[in-house]
């Protein structure tokens, strides 16, 4: 019982931090969601394995990491369209 608490938890914290991005956020704001994302994934894929395959235990780490690495990836596509952004509207505000 309690680890179906736990990992609906987990599956509603995930898919809440999937649907946040940094996009003209200040960089304050990018770290931290960054942040609760990468926890998001770690927690929902400790969870998975350690209760429902178990002989994966040894790999849950790198398996986190490389899903952790997508919201990596996202942020700084998020961070550079940002700078983007704002840079072409300082540009077109000096003309």
């Amino acid at each position: 019982m309690l680890f179906g608490i736990e990992m609906l938890l987990a599956v509603v914290f995930f898919i809440v931090m999937v649907t946040r991005n940094g996009y003209l956020k200040p960089t304050w704001q990018q770290l931290v969601t960054l942040g609760l994302q990468i926890a998001s994934v770690w927690c929902l894929i400790h969870l998975f394995i350690s209760h429902v395959y178990p002989e994966f235990v040894f790999a849950k780490d790198v398996i986190s990491v490389f899903f952790s690495a997508v919201f990596v990836f996202a942020a700084l596509k998020d961070r550079y369209e940002s700078e983007v952004y704002r840079s072409h509207h300082q540009q077109t505000a000096t003309k």
